[in-house]
């Protein structure tokens, strides 16, 4: 057909008045008639001959009607503008001479208008309808138009099958995700299926499908099943119809009314089952076989026949910090490529992260084994590994498993059981199975147990009931915290001496404990304090690990302004140790942390100032006089220090709250108190070594297992250093 020229100025007959529906902001819906009209053609909008497009038409005969009213035709048109200036017309371009349309002056709805176009087109409505569908879904979809498609469709499609089975394959829809189908059809062919599908709206898709034979089914027809992608659909519930185009026209997978609905965890099985007994294009094949490829909550690295086997000894999730794992991994032909630790949207890639540790026992299992014992020429036995994966706790309601690359077969995967337990006693278990002499034990410590405590998020001690006994002023200017820990402590001497000294006698004290032992304890102390006559505020705490937390809920549970440190390790020496001691401290403006020598029982020195030495990287705080005898100090007054000793000191109640107390991130006592000296220094408070007040501390072992005593101050000391080397290679003195 040569081109049509609409031109700017015709003389035309009276135009007809036709009806017509909206399609979105840009776009109308015309019903009209005529004698002839060509399928496509140029239409001006409001008589405006510059204002025109190109639009598709579609007709049908109208039998008994007037020649120049035989043809009914529908078309698509731009729409008309909304002020005044708008004529309300069209100008459809044809052969001979231009067909001028006027629109009703309202819209009619778009139900009416398809029930109106179905009445005049008679017998020629669905193809029709099945024309207009091409037309409508043809460019960018608009909710108008998408509401139009639904409503023709649920007119002229024809039904095409049943969805019996339905599932997702992750928790939601979103990008990598997908939505499993399964069920009958006899009008598409295994391959990628354009669909539309009804959820109270209307959405394009695509089905990735594979078929299979069922013998339930009539002629033609077949079992599908596969994976619906590029979907808006959330949930496979909210599915209510799919629709697609089959060679007869439309037609319409109905949901079956009791539907299977499979758990996420379960829809990779399913997908594995339809590839094998099913058939698809290699293409779909393949993206069904990767989709399959997901944990079904099986141990499936068994059932590997490469020779990659592991094993789990423990996995501890530590509450807001991490998952601690404890395992092994037999792999002497190095086929595995990565072993990620996955639960629901979370993953962590733990081969990056592990210490690989010896196990022999894992390497004799396998020796004997005629399938993997060829491979173990080697001797290696390295199979072990320890890792913590910081920052991955278990999604509510996911699974926690590891995931591990295999070469020539793609993903296998371990299903972990985790307990959860407080960090330091996790930790502390983990050290408990290293052999300090080992390197690979200091590896374990400085990559694993390190990190873990100190990205712990560590409730803080908390005071869960008090006593007072005689008078107590908890606003006392000054005042005692005596802190203990879950070890049997001998308190009839201390209240004894301190009954005996004059300046402690009047002082108010507060006697911290573990809740665990708070009764036995308390009791005592309350006999104690009045047969002495002290003033004694008993508190339980809960929380306590040592007994830098029982000093903490202990300065917290009063509101002294200047409170004297006592743990429950250090004895006193002699009278008049804490008026000497508040002296000093008073002598520095009551900015300061004021100590005293700490001795072992044989009276060697155990503490007396913590001093900078080295330079620049190298520089460290240490301990100068340790074992060293007494006399070693001689007659020497107060002095600062880069640390004090937290077992006995004296110190600001407001400083100590607003530096945060002690640190929990820690094994050790010495690490807490060296850290919160450090952290009072930065804010102003340096610390000061009062030689001439002696005090006993008891060095007892102070973690769960004893004989990893060495791996707990290695942890602490690598925890210490990546907190604080950057600011003591800064610091002056």
């Amino acid at each position: 057909m040569s081109e049509v020229i609409v031109p700017e100025r015709t003389a035309v007959a009276p135009a007809p008045t036709v009806a017509w529906t909206p399609l979105g902001e840009n776009a109308i819906l015309v019903r009209s008639a005529c004698d002839a009209i060509p399928a496509k053609v140029p239409v001006a909008v409001d008589g405006n001959p510059r204002n025109r497009a190109q639009t598709m038409v579609l007709s049908w005969r109208r039998p008994g009607a007037e020649t120049s009213l035989a043809t009914g035709f529908l078309c698509l048109a731009p729409a008309p503008s909304v002020d005044a200036s708008g004529s309300g017309a069209l100008l459809i371009g044809r052969p001979g001479r231009p067909l001028r349309l006027i629109l009703a002056a309202k819209p009619q709805p778009l139900q009416a208008f398809l029930s109106d176009l179905a009445d005049d087109a008679g017998q020629a409505f669905p193809s029709v309808v099945d024309g207009l569908l091409e037309v409508l879904l043809t460019g960018a979809p608009n909710p108008r138009r998408l509401r139009a498609v639904a409503m023709l469709l649920q007119t002229v499609a024809r039904p095409g099958g049943f969805v019996e089975v339905m599932g997702a394959l992750g928790e939601t829809t979103g990008p990598g995700e997908g939505i499993f189908l399964q069920g009958w059809t006899s009008h598409f062919a295994a391959g990628r299926v354009k669909l539309l599908i009804s959820h109270g709206g209307l959405s394009p898709a695509h089905l990735e499908t594979g078929t299979f034979e069922r013998d339930d089914l009539g002629d033609g027809a077949r079992g599908f099943f596969g994976l619906l992608e590029d979907c808006h659909v959330q949930r496979p519930g909210e599915i209510e119809r799919l629709y697609f185009r089959g060679n007869d026209g439309w037609r319409a997978l109905e949901v079956y009314e009791r539907y299977v609905l499979l758990e996420p965890i379960t829809v990779p099985g399913h997908l594995r089952d339809g590839l094998q007994r099913g058939t698809a294009p290699q293409a779909t094949a393949d993206k069904l076989r990767r989709a399959s490829q997901r944990f079904d909550g099986r141990d499936t690295v068994c059932l590997l026949e490469e020779p990659v086997r592991a094993g789990i000894d423990s996995v501890t999730v530590i509450e807001g910090t991490g998952v601690l794992i404890i395992g092994w991994l037999f792999d002497p032909e190095r086929r595995v490529g990565g072993v990620t630790l996955c639960s629901g949207s979370r993953s962590c890639a733990v081969d990056r992260l592990w210490t690989r540790v010896q196990r022999a026992d894992v390497t004799a299992a396998f020796m004997e084994d005629p399938r993997f014992g060829p491979a173990l020429a080697s001797r290696r036995n390295n199979h072990g590994f320890i890792v913590f994966a910081p920052k991955l706790v278990p999604e509510a309601g996911q699974p926690l498993y590891l995931t591990f690359e295999v070469q020539g077969s793609g993903p296998a995967f371990l299903p972990l059981e985790p307990n959860r337990a407080p960090a330091r006693s996790a930790l502390e278990r983990v050290l408990g199975l290293l052999d300090p002499r080992s390197s690979t034990a200091n590896a374990v410590v400085e990559r694993q147990i390190a990190p873990a405590l100190q990205a712990a998020e560590i409730a803080p001690p908390r005071a869960a009931e008090t006593l007072d006994v005689g008078p107590f002023d908890p606003e006392a200017p000054l005042g005692l915290v005596v802190g203990l820990d879950h070890r049997h402590r001998e308190l009839s001497a201390l209240f004894a001496l301190l009954a005996m000294d004059p300046e402690a006698r009047p002082l108010p004290i507060v006697l911290a404990a573990p809740s665990e032992s708070f009764d036995r304890v308390g009791a005592e102390a309350r006999r104690l304090a009045r047969f002495y006559g002290l003033s004694v505020r008993l508190v339980a705490v809960e929380g306590v690990e040592d007994a830098c937390d029982a000093l903490e809920a202990g300065v917290r549970a009063c509101r002294f302004q200047t409170v004297a440190l006592l743990s429950g390790a250090a004895q006193i020496r002699m009278p008049g140790w804490l008026g000497r001691l508040e002296r000093a401290y008073r002598a520095r403006g009551g900015q300061c942390v004021a100590s005293p020598t700490l001795l072992f029982e044989d009276d060697s020195i155990r503490w007396a100032g913590a001093w900078l030495e080295g330079e620049g990287a190298n520089r460290r705080i240490a301990n100068r006089f340790v074992g060293y005898p007494l006399d070693a100090v001689g007659n020497l007054g107060p002095m600062e220090v880069a640390a004090g000793a937290s077992e006995c000191c004296v110190l600001s109640r407001a400083a100590f709250i607003e530096v945060g107390g002690f640190a929990r991130n820690y094994f050790t006592t010495a690490e807490k108190g060296l850290d919160l000296c450090l952290k009072l220094r930065m804010a102003g408070s340096p610390s000061l070594w009062v030689p001439d007040v002696e005090v006993y501390a008891v060095d007892d072992g102070e973690t769960a297992t004893p004989h990893a005593g060495a791996l707990a101050q290695l942890a602490d000391r690598t925890s210490f250093d990546r907190r604080w080397a950057l600011a003591i290679s800064n610091m002056k003195g």
